[in-house]
């Protein structure tokens, strides 16, 4: 799905949200409970209470229980929202648990990939892991804004991850000049880099 189709979904989302939170507040429709996975009320009922509940504490707790403790179709709403929105800037890390979780689903851990160490890859190693990548379709280039400090070869490591992407250049650009146009940054403060952005397919 491409970057503005999640951005619509994702705002559509919020006006629903806001729409419902303004009335009083119903358990969970049945319709909707019955597209829940029990995996997936796991998902819901951490996020919500990060500090309290982790994915091994639940595992034995019924889904009725988990029910009331999501509570409503809000909650329901605001967890969808922040999953579309952490998809859009979900690009490759290079991290080891990646490389090890890609080449693991991928079925393929003979790879030589699979086992050297990110650490010790070079430009032919990372090109080679991009081509794998794009053989499974979990991974698409995507454009982003950042600073102009920041170069080309930093965009995986800039400690917070820009807030613009896009799925072409000619959008990104378009968007720099409504950002300029509100006097936020002058066109020298700004430049767009490409980014590999994790596609979320089955292998």
């Amino acid at each position: 799905m491409k970057i503005r189709a999640q951005k619509r979904i994702a705002i559509y989302l919020e006006f629903l949200a806001e729409q419902l939170s303004q009335t009083t507040l119903k358990p969970i429709h049945p319709a909707v409970i019955k597209q829940l996975s029990r995996e997936e009320l796991i998902q819901v009922v951490c996020w919500l209470f990060p500090r309290k509940f982790t994915k091994e504490s639940l595992a034995h707790k019924s889904d009725e229980w988990m029910h009331s403790m999501v509570g409503n179709d809000v909650n329901i709403l605001s967890y969808l929202i922040e999953q579309i929105n952490d998809s859009i800037t979900n690009t490759l890390d290079y991290s080891q648990s990646e490389v090890t979780d890609f080449f693991q689903k991928s079925q393929n851990e003979i790879h030589y990939l699979a086992n050297k160490p990110v650490e010790q890859w070079d430009a032919y190693d990372t090109a080679n892991y991009h081509a794998l990548r794009s053989k499974t379709n979990t991974t698409k280039k995507v454009y982003a804004i950042f600073t102009s400090d920041v170069l080309a070869e930093d965009v995986y490591v800039v400690t917070t991850k820009p807030s613009y992407f896009f799925d072409t250049k000619e959008e990104a650009e378009a968007e720099i000049y409504n950002i300029i146009k509100e006097q936020q940054f002058k066109r020298d403060e700004l430049t767009i880099h490409s980014l590999w952005q994790i596609q979320n397919n089955e292998y």
